[in-house]
């Protein structure tokens, strides 16, 4: 089982965190329930892309119009139950409402079609969780009980508020994915500001309000995911069936790696603070953008590492924590000043790791400059927060 996607945290009226993490779990289903699956996700995909086809021809979303549409079209042509009749109608109702949002219209761009297979689950009326941890689901044929694996799911989330879940096939493995809703500490105020900046040599270096830093060697990590890349394309080569096989073990074996290396600088990079602690994080769309710009030899290496999932890491670790946690734009944070503001490309030899500035002489790695800009940051978000308060 991998943990993936996002935390979205939101604050209620009272005052009190709620967070919520999608998280996969992987679902082991015999032979019979394997196609019986795959029948009914067929099914559900069939729905979609005839209520699809029906909104686009009439040019109509309303719930209770494309209902008397479709509805019994659904249940008499696919054979489905009236739950995932009703989905279906959900499902491309909310999806012509992102088109709409994206483009100012739902009829902006060409008629949604849906080819990947994927079937919406209803919390307590398609799927529930069984007292042995097993799990419940709708299908054609009824339900069916099948096996899961919760043992890299915190906790909390495993007793949390679900959400409407996605079962899908992935690569020959059924997983599916569950939106968990539960209530987090409110942070205490901050008393220092620790900035964190992500990349390849380092896979995270930190800076605190105390002048500290400390780097997360990322060299050995990056030695690694060499060997997994050349054992990956000996087995390339070769294209039987068995290192096929292995293959996909190897993929699945280095992923349970990664997540345990993510793991670990986490905790050990929240677990330093003792004192109520503002995170700076960086938006991660710094990270990819600053790495894809590497060889195309070394992209494998220097590019597909899980910086997101090592941010949700330190996130949720952070406010379990009662921290709290910003995320900053980390544009330009490598090469500005610290000292006197001076932005400038040059002043950062990527080569040599290092920042020298040509206006004051400042010198020092490019990663710790990273970091104290993106604490700089976290201290304007405080600065403004508490003006906006005035």
């Amino acid at each position: 089982m991998v943990v993936v996607t996002e935390t979205n945290v939101k604050t209620r009226e009272r005052g009190d965190t709620l967070s919520t993490l999608t998280y996969a779990v992987r679902v082991d289903a015999p032979p019979d329930q394997y196609r019986l699956l795959s029948d009914t996700c067929a099914a559900y995909l069939d729905c979609c892309n005839m209520v699809s086809r029906v909104a686009w021809e009439r040019k109509t979303l309303g719930q209770k119009a494309l209902h008397q549409l479709v509805y019994r079209r659904l249940r008499d042509e696919y054979h489905v139950g009236a739950q995932m009749a009703q989905s279906s109608i959900i499902r491309v109702i909310g999806n012509y409402g992102t088109i709409k949002e994206m483009h100012g219209s739902p009829w902006a761009t060409s008629q949604p079609n849906y080819s990947s297979s994927g079937y919406d689950l209803v919390w307590n009326r398609d799927y529930s969780v069984l007292k042995d941890g097993r799990l419940s689901i709708n299908t054609l044929n009824g339900l069916i009980k099948l096996p899961v694996d919760w043992s890299h799911v915190p906790e909390e989330y495993r007793h949390g508020k679900f959400g409407t879940a996605r079962i899908l096939n992935k690569s020959g493995k059924w997983l599916l994915l569950i939106p968990s809703t539960v209530e987090l500490p409110d942070p205490a105020r901050p008393q220092q500001v620790v900035g964190v900046d992500m990349g390849v040599r380092f896979l995270a270096t930190t800076y605190d309000s105390d002048g500290r830093t400390v780097f997360y060697d990322g060299r050995e990590v990056k030695r690694k995911r060499e060997h997994y890349k050349k054992l990956r394309a000996s087995l390339q080569k070769k294209g039987t069936r068995s290192a096929r096989r292995r293959l996909r073990k190897i993929g699945r074996r280095e992923n349970r790696w990664m997540r345990d290396v993510n793991h670990q600088v986490s905790k050990a990079l929240v677990s330093r603070q003792s004192k109520p602690t503002l995170f700076a994080l960086e938006n991660l769309e710094g990270v990819r953008n600053a790495t894809e710009k590497v060889r195309v030899q070394d992209r494998y290496v220097q590019v597909s590492w899980a910086f997101y999932q090592l941010r949700q890491m330190i996130e949720y670790k952070a406010k379990k924590a009662g921290h709290s946690v910003i995320v900053v734009d980390p544009r330009y944070t490598s090469q500005t000043c610290p000292t006197c503001g001076l932005v400038r490309k040059a002043n950062r030899c990527k080569n040599k790791h290092e920042y020298y500035c040509s206006n004051c002489g400042y010198r020092s790695n490019d990663d710790r400059v990273a970091a104290m800009n993106i604490q700089r940051l976290g201290y304007q978000s405080i600065v403004e927060t508490q003006s906006d308060k005035l």
